[in-house]
Order: structure tokens, then C-alpha cells, then sequence
């Protein structure tokens, strides 16, 4: 019997830390949308993947080869969106994410993101309001730290995306070496 109340509080618990997860996944992954950091990351893929086609333009590979190795865009993207989400879970609760997310969905947070100068002396109080805040001064307090662990996952998911791609190539019979 005490096994079973156990298991069961296990279950129970697991669930729980599950749900806990997908929910801040969920509202992390909305904040890298509205922030723009999402798209960021496109960028950041097609300008990888122009520069592996760059490297390999010698070998007179087929373009429908590279679009099957493009493929993998959606894939690569949901990889590095997951370890944004780790990062933001290393300086930010849920709580933070979902104050974060309600100011970046407002009026004066779509502004603060898409043109700063068109800032109002009302939105300026009302940032100013935020940053005060108890999950504003964490914003400020861990940007540098947050940056470089970012600096860090863009960096290994680039090296990881070139060596996939170098991977396939080779299987192929392409190579550089």
C-alpha cells in the first residue's frame, strides 16, 4: 500500500513538472515570437546555409539537393527555440515570462519593439513603470549574462547545423578536404 501512495504522488508530481514545463515552454516561445527573436533566428539560418553553399559552390552541387538538405529548417529552428527557452528558464519564472509577454503584446511594447522613437511620453512612463519592476530589473540585471549564453547556443546550433549538412554531403560523395 505505501508503494502505491507513493507511485501515485510520483505520478502526480510528474505531471505537474510536466505541465509546468509545457506551459513556460509555451509562453517563452511566444515572447522569442513577439520580441522578434524567432525571426532572428531565420536570419541566422538562412545566412548559415548561404555561407555552407558558398563554401561548397566549387563542387558544382545541385540545387535540389541543397533545398532537400533546407528541409530541415523547421527542425533546426524548434532545436534552437528550445534552448532560448532553457536560457530564458536559467534568469526568469513563468510569472516574469507572462509579465514580459503582456507588455511586448501591448501597444507601447509593439512600439518599444518596432520603433522605439515613436515612443510616447506615456509609453515612456509606462516602460519605465516595467523596468522597475521587480522582473524588469531582472531583465536588466541578467542582459549580459543572458547574452552570452545565447551567443553561446547560436554559435553551437550553427556548428551544428554545418556539421549535419557537411555530414550529408560527404554521404553523397562531396566533400572539401
Amino acid at each position: 500500500m505505501k508503494f502505491l501512495f507513493t507511485l501515485c504522488i510520483g505520478l502526480l508530481l510528474s505531471i505537474s513538472v510536466y505541465s509546468q514545463t509545457e506551459e513556460y515552454t509555451k509562453a517563452a516561445t511566444q515572447c522569442l515570437n513577439i520580441t522578434g527573436m524567432s525571426a532572428h533566428y531565420e536570419t541566422i539560418f538562412e545566412t548559415c546555409f548561404k555561407q555552407m553553399q558558398d563554401q561548397y559552390a566549387k563542387l558544382n552541387i545541385p540545387s535540389n539537393t541543397w533545398k532537400e538538405f533546407k528541409t530541415v529548417k523547421p527542425e533546426a529552428l524548434a532545436r534552437v527555440n528550445q534552448e532560448l527557452v532553457t536560457v530564458y528558464s536559467d534568469f526568469f519564472t513563468l510569472e516574469d515570462v507572462q509579465k514580459m509577454n503582456a507588455l511586448y503584446r501591448s501597444s507601447t511594447g509593439q512600439t518599444m519593439i518596432k520603433n522605439p522613437n515613436a515612443l510616447t511620453k506615456k509609453d515612456k512612463k509606462e516602460i519605465d513603470r516595467f523596468y522597475k519592476s521587480e522582473t524588469g530589473k531582472k531583465i536588466i540585471n541578467s542582459q549580459s549574462a543572458m547574452n552570452q549564453k545565447m551567443q553561446v547556443v547560436s554559435d553551437f546550433w550553427c556548428g551544428e547545423m554545418y556539421k549535419d549538412v557537411n555530414e550529408k554531403l560527404e554521404a553523397k560523395g562531396y566533400t572539401i578536404r
